[in-house]
């Protein structure tokens, strides 16, 4: 990947990003204006503004504006909002970059902010409002706030009640924020996709932005030391240590990013290992609460089920004694680490890696020059210390950022003699000992490679679920192997795909590594031991129902056949590979049963009291014609849904309709929540709506057909090896595939048809439902 930075005639800073294999594109904006530059009168000013650039500008309305232009592209779009900047950002088939961007550019310079879209955009606020006032995150990331004092404590999320009624008088606040921060000067863009770095240029040179503002303010993060603090929340308890940082943005991230590396590593040695063998932490999560040109607010977040004052001392014990370790750490290791993190990077989609560049973490080509003099001085920074506990004796109630905290300060001293962990780096000079390879070989499918890697995938048969339990297990005894593979100059990963649980081995060149780690992932699936019972996610509730919609639509077996495919040009170690898979004991599905759907109305226990709900609706008949068919019925239905429930309706916070594949169903997926609506007058919404949408059907023309068909025949290609073994297995057994010859074959009739038998036939749909965990 190639680079280039120029800076626009109008003052415009653009960082240009050329990816020649990518098929995606992306873009980003990033305004240097938040929540802090709000007049006092209007707390919430910059979030409403975020909203309403999205609702049209002079020259992009109704579906011709960015949001449901994206999704007719099959893209996604999104943005947010933080203390002292705003960002928006999209990400769409590369031939769309440049119209992307036109729209990009007119509703960040030219919204239209009428009183209507104001009024809107209130209710959805106001209703995500609700939300955060119960959402762990939101909370703890509100006390570490808490502390820095005025103005940081202001309300700045926005509801009903803080924009009045007076929708005149707001509208005229929002044009006067807009005019005085969305300036050439304030804004920066970033551009990233196949096209070359002259052709990036060029659609660079058409985003219009104002002159430069002739001022911009400039906030300061508070150093100096604040007492630690320690909040009830319900749920997993976190252990939060914000540290702040002084020095050059661009600096502060490449020592970060690489610091993260090592924080994140999972292998025997790393801290995470150390911490899970303690039994002290099960997870750590790193990110930044502030940035701007010279400083840097991180945040590292602790979690297991329970951590006690005693443990979280403990944590941090070792944390800094891990952190004394890596600036010890030789030049080999440290470069080491630095290649895993360009890997890492590589791997993530165009929008991702624009969010880890303007946003978050990005790594640098190489060791940053005083790395080890960075990790020294970070025992000298302020540091700050958040604990949240599911009961606190003293707990005292805080009113701040609009938030109701339960807070007590201070966090007990730690009596008990602090241990020292056993840390080591990466590579290590170890000999390997080969397993031997049974006589019988298994029959392993084998596909053309995507990618210049050998890749096994390992999953559970089609139409097969793995209860929480037994996946949580496994992704525990896979977390070493995964990260030996990692530096072992390989990649993999044991995640849900479209709501079925699997297991991905990009090997690595050395075969004996390549071996030792499909041995080792086998040993892991075979390992007897108790499933524990899994925490509830601590998120939306919406996103809690996603979770369990696979076991909702089709119940888990314990002890089902799993799947095997190989991606890849090495014939001998595909072949020694088959031998090792013969001891495999579930045993390898040759042919797909048929899928026993679970149907009807049901209810999932959640945290969170809003009203949510999940309507999936399955293909009818499972062949390519029929799964295109859906597919572009689904580029029709996502922007009005949309429209029609979040805009015009007002129903809540979250409206989605899409396609999706869940536990290997094809099928249309509906998802809606709300803070106050009955999840029955949802569903009621979701009939009215796919009944409304006969005469939409029915009034297509056959441009807009034809692209749909565009935009779904880039989607046909495999992006990487897993997904066009999974492809391969699908094809071998039977099930659709979204292909060529479906979309060309695509008619106005075949989708017609479609949409009135998923209609007709409501008894097959499945309908997962929200209730109040007690």
């Amino acid at each position: 990947m190639t680079s280039r930075r120029l800076v626009l005639a109008n003052g415009l800073h653009c960082h240009l990003y050329h990816q020649p294999d990518a098929r995606d594109a992306a873009a980003l904006v990033r305004v240097r204006a938040g929540s802090l530059d709000e007049p006092d009168r209007w707390p919430g000013l910059a979030h409403l503004l975020e909203h309403l650039l999205f609702c049209g500008s002079e020259r992009f309305k109704e579906n011709d504006r960015l949001m449901p232009w994206v999704q007719q592209q099959g893209g996604q779009v999104n943005a947010t909002t933080q203390l002292s900047s705003s960002a928006f950002f999209f990400q769409l088939p590369a031939r769309a970059l440049a119209q992307g961007v036109q729209r990009l550019s007119d509703m960040i310079t030219a919204p239209l902010l009428s009183q209507q879209a104001i009024m809107q955009e209130i209710a959805v606020i106001d209703a995500e409002f609700q939300l955060l006032r119960h959402h762990a995150d939101t909370l703890s990331e509100a006390a570490l706030v808490d502390t820095l004092g005025e103005p940081f404590q202001r309300f700045r999320v926005g509801n009903a009640a803080a924009f009045g009624d007076n929708v005149t008088l707001l509208q005229a606040a929002l044009r006067h924020f807009h005019h005085r921060y969305y300036r050439a000067n304030g804004i920066e863009l970033w551009l990233q996709g196949p096209q070359s770095l002259d052709e990036l240029a060029q659609i660079a040179e058409h985003f219009i932005s104002p002159k430069p503002a002739k001022d911009l303010a400039v906030h300061v993060l508070p150093t100096a030391l604040v007492d630690d603090v320690q909040l009830q929340l319900p749920g997993d308890e976190n252990f939060w240590i914000s540290l702040r940082l002084t020095g050059d943005e661009s600096l502060l991230r490449d020592n970060v990013t690489l610091l993260s590396v090592f924080w994140l590593d999972e292998a025997p040695g790393s801290l995470l290992a150390v911490l899970r063998e303690a039994g002290l932490c099960d997870m750590l999560h790193g990110q930044w609460l502030w940035q701007d040109a010279q400083h840097g607010w991180l945040a590292l977040r602790f979690s297991a089920a329970k951590i006690s004052a005693e443990q979280a001392r403990r944590i941090e014990d070792l944390f800094w004694q891990h952190l004394k370790a890596i600036g010890a750490s030789n030049a080999v290791q440290k470069q080491h680490y630095a290649q895993l993190a360009r890997q890492d990077f590589a791997r993530l989609a165009p929008l991702e890696q624009l969010r880890g560049r303007a946003l978050g973490f990005a790594p640098a080509e190489s060791v940053p020059a005083h790395f080890t003099e960075f990790v020294a001085g970070l025992v000298q920074v302020p540091c700050t210390r958040l604990l949240t506990q599911q009961q606190l004796l003293n707990a005292e109630r805080v009113e701040t950022q609009g938030f109701t905290l339960l807070c007590q300060k201070g966090l007990p001293p730690c009596l008990a003699s602090q241990s020292t962990g056993a840390f080591n780096f990466y590579p290590l000079s170890q000999s390997v000992d080969l397993p031997a390879l049974p006589p019988v070989a298994m029959k392993l499918p084998r596909f053309s490679a995507h990618q210049h890697v050998e890749t096994l995938l390992l999953r559970p048969a089609f139409y097969h679920t793995l209860s929480d339990q037994r996946a949580q297990a496994y992704q525990a005894r896979l977390r070493p192997v995964l990260a030996a593979l990692r530096h072992a100059g390989g990649s993999g990963s044991w995640q849900q795909k479209q709501g079925v649980w699997q297991l991905v081995l990009n090997l690595p060149v050395s075969d004996t590594s390549a071996l030792m780690t499909v041995h080792s992932a086998l040993k892991a699936l075979h390992e007897e031991g108790q499933f524990k019972p899994v925490a509830s996610a601590q998120t939306i509730v919406i996103r809690q129902l996603l979770a369990a919609l696979p076991t909702q639509l089709i119940a888990p077996v314990a002890d089902g056949d799993w799947l095997a495919a190989w991606c890849g040009h090495q014939a001998p170690l595909h072949q020694r590979v088959a031998h090792l898979l013969s001891d495999f004991s579930p045993g390898l599905a040759t042919h797909a049963q048929p899928p026993r759907l679970q149907r009807g109305i049901t209810s999932v226990s959640c945290q969170g009291s809003d009203q949510s709900l999940l309507l999936f609706i399955p293909l009818p008949q499972a062949d390519d014609i029929n799964l295109a068919s859906l597919r572009a019925l689904s580029l029709l239905l996502e922007p009005r849904f949309f429209q029609r429930l979040r805009v015009d309706q007002q129903i809540g916070y979250v409206v989605s309709a899409r396609y999706q594949r869940v536990a290997d169903v094809d099928g249309l997926l509906l998802a809606l929540q709300s803070p106050q609506i009955p999840w029955r007058v949802l569903l009621g919404h979701c009939k009215r709506f796919m009944r409304e949408m006969i005469a939409e059907v029915a009034s297509v023309t056959p441009q807009t057909l034809a692209a749909w068909q565009a935009t779904l025949l880039e989607q046909c290609d495999p992006k990487d090896n897993a997904e066009a073994a999974t492809q391969g297995l699908r094809q071998q057994q039977g099930l659709p595939n979204l292909n060529r010859n479906a979309v060309a074959s695509l008619t106005l009739t075949s989708i017609q048809q479609l949409h009135t038998r998923l209609l007709r036939e409501r008894r097959r749909w499945r309908i997962v439902v929200a209730i109040e965990k007690l």
